[in-house]
């Protein structure tokens, strides 16, 4: 029985893991696919593909912050 616990906290941990590197890697790349299209589009590549990429990537650590969010709290009362 003990096994089959350790087996699905393996799991949640490997589902935790690949959920936070999806919201990194996704705003990253997101936001440069955005800054890229933007860029070419009025003429000003390096600014927007700046802009993009960092707000990609505060986008993507809020959402890690709100998904380990509930874990943080979990030994205090």
């Amino acid at each position: 029985m003990s096994n089959d616990k350790n087996g699905n906290r393996v799991f949640r941990t490997m589902a935790l893991v690949s959920t936070i590197s999806s919201y990194i890697v996704g705003g990253t790349v997101g936001g440069v696919f955005i800054g890229l299209w933007l860029g070419n589009q009025f003429g000003a590549k390096p600014f927007f593909i700046i802009t993009f990429l960092l707000l990609g990537l505060c986008t993507g650590f809020y959402g890690v912050y709100k998904t380990v969010e509930p874990f943080l709290g979990e030994g205090r009362k």
